[in-house]
């Protein structure tokens, strides 16, 4: 889904007892990956949060706390949008366009408006750093309703795909 452009962003409050608060300290990049895997656990695009995957999210060279949008419930991470500038894309394509990398919203504070909160903030921060427009992929089968989250957002479909999954045996034959 693309967001064409980064003006006229309406910005919703955030949820009671809900905060944003930087994420920019490496003593807590662990637990905002945790939370991550957390909320996708039983997603079908859900991901091994390993510590090879750990390092390897901290090791991409465009990974840039600084951008991260955080919601924290005291010292529990609520949910988070994890932007990103793809700075050699966009060069390479001539444009100045973020991605929000990882939306996401843990189980118990879902269906209170933070992601949309947190979306509208990510844009915001985006636009600061001089982006003109942003980017996001989402299953549209979502079972949190995401979809609606972005459209509502600004988002509009820009390219579609399907996913099949086949079962696979995978114990030796006699």
């Amino acid at each position: 889904m693309v967001r064409p452009t980064l003006d006229e962003i309406v910005v919703p409050p955030m949820p009671e007892g809900i905060e944003v608060r930087p994420a920019d300290d490496p003593s807590l990049y662990r637990q905002l990956f945790d939370a991550d895997a957390d909320a996708f656990v039983d997603h079908w695009g859900g991901f091994t949060a390993d510590d090879a995957a750990f390092a390897e999210w901290t090791q991409d060279p465009d990974f840039d706390p600084s951008l991260f949008v955080v919601g924290w419930d005291g010292d529990h991470v609520a949910g988070a949008v994890f932007n990103k500038i793809e700075a050699r894309e966009n060069e390479e394509l001539n444009r100045k366009r973020g991605l929000l990398d990882s939306v996401f919203v843990r189980r118990p504070w879902r269906r209170r408006g933070l992601a949309a909160a947190l979306v509208a903030r990510s844009l915001v921060q985006l636009r600061e750093r001089g982006m003109t427009s942003a980017w996001l992929g989402v299953d549209a089968d979502n079972p949190t309703s995401a979809l609606g989250v972005y459209e509502r957002a600004g988002f509009a479909v820009d390219r579609r795909s399907t996913a099949y999954r086949k079962p696979m045996d995978l114990e030796p034959k006699p």
